[in-house]
């Protein structure tokens, strides 16, 4: 029988335990996510960071156990948490891993999804690739690496690590500076959020100083937020804003007509006038029968009115401008038009109106504001129109 070497069976060994731990990879446990996206979509809220790197510590102390479960697999189960409870919105995300990669690799930290639009499918895709823990904790590393992930990101950035921060195997000296760095690199668009697996206070102390680095996150333990709303209150302070007061319009009315000047496209308008959105002055046009220049009774109210107007200003003057349809010679419809302004004139002067501040003028057909070729059209050329005079 053909005999195998010792080394032989040593490495078919060591390669079928590596192969049996990761094939015992935990599948993600199933998470009930609030929906936080109406919190943004009701406007009482906006997004205050753009971009998200979760990073997952694989090292050899996150196969401990706590709580009857591995350190690892709880990490997993709030990144994946995390993933579901992220609003949809314009977000960059990826995910980095830093532990051995495998017993033989000197692979310490690796990038396995993205950066790419955040998706809680391709976070849970990643985080069912993190194989088993194992090596030394190079968080260090993983931060050193995030600058570069990083470094086309447009808007905020959040760092949210979940980790036990064993200081056996974590240097927590080289990990401050990597923290440093990261922070001096991006500056107030930077903001650490450290998880922490585990109930080790000296961990818990030196990750609220992580925290503290980034200058605008902070530490929260994983127990804390297992839970539904623990997690969504965890992501709401990691991508979330209150949405700033809209700022109180101050309305100047410059001309008492209701209308803000910023908007009043006619200022100067008559005491008393009725105006439109605009603040101009509407008068309901006066309109005539084909070839006629007497005031129809309908109008007599609207006359009245403008007759009211002159006397809430003394100083008001008005130009009565007639006009007419185009049927007939240019010559006659102007001395129609005229004919039909001097009416106008002569009934508010009638009403109390001074006549030195009134002032008939004729445009014939020169002025439609409906087409000529209708009926309807016509009726509504065959108009007297009033423009207060500067």
């Amino acid at each position: 029988m053909k005999k195998i070497s010792f080394w032989k069976v040593i490495l078919f060994v060591a390669l079928g335990l590596m192969l049996a731990s990761c094939a015992m990879t935990k599948p993600l446990t199933p998470f009930n996510a609030v929906d936080l996206n109406p919190m943004l979509t009701s406007g009482d809220y906006v997004l205050k960071a753009n971009n998200v790197q979760v990073i997952v510590d694989k090292s050899g102390s996150m196969g401990e156990m706590y709580k009857g479960m591995q350190k690892l697999d709880i990490a997993r189960d709030l990144a994946s948490a995390f993933g579901h409870t992220v609003p949809n919105a314009d977000i960059t995300g990826s995910l980095r891993l830093f532990g051995k990669k495998e017993n033989m690799s000197s692979v310490m930290t690796e990038l396995i999804w993205g950066p790419a639009p955040f998706s809680a499918a391709a976070m849970d895709d990643g985080l069912n690739k993190t194989g088993f823990s194992n090596g030394e904790s190079p968080l260090n590393l993983a931060l050193d690496a995030a600058g570069q992930d990083l470094s086309s990101a447009q808007g905020n950035i959040a760092i949210v690590v979940f980790t036990d921060a064993n200081e056996e195997v974590m240097n927590y000296d080289a990990v401050k500076k990597s923290a440093m760095n990261l922070k001096s690199q991006y500056g107030d668009r930077i903001c650490i959020y450290p998880v922490l697996i585990g109930d080790d206070k000296e961990s818990a102390n030196f990750l609220s100083q992580i925290a503290e680095i980034g200058g605008c996150g902070f530490m929260v333990k994983g127990d804390d937020v297992a839970s539904s709303q623990g997690m969504a209150d965890f992501v709401t302070n990691v991508f979330l804003a209150k949405a700033p007061p809209v700022a109180e319009v101050v309305c100047v009315d410059d001309d008492g007509d209701t209308v803000c000047a910023e908007f009043d496209k006619c200022p100067g308008t008559p005491k008393g006038a009725k105006v439109n959105q605009f603040g101009c002055w509407v008068i309901g046009d006066v309109l005539f029968d084909f070839d006629k220049s007497n005031i129809k009774p309908e109008f007599y109210g609207e006359l009245d009115e403008v007759a009211r107007v002159f006397e809430m200003n003394p100083g008001l003057q008005v130009e009565v401008q007639g006009n007419t349809d185009n049927i007939g010679t240019a010559k006659y419809n102007m001395a129609l038009s005229m004919r039909r302004a001097n009416a106008v004139l002569k009934y508010l002067v009638m009403k109390g109106v001074d006549k030195s501040r009134l002032t008939a003028r004729g445009f014939g057909f020169s002025r439609p504001v409906a087409t000529n070729d209708t009926a309807e059209g016509r009726a509504l050329n065959r108009r007297v129109e009033f423009t207060p005079m500067q």
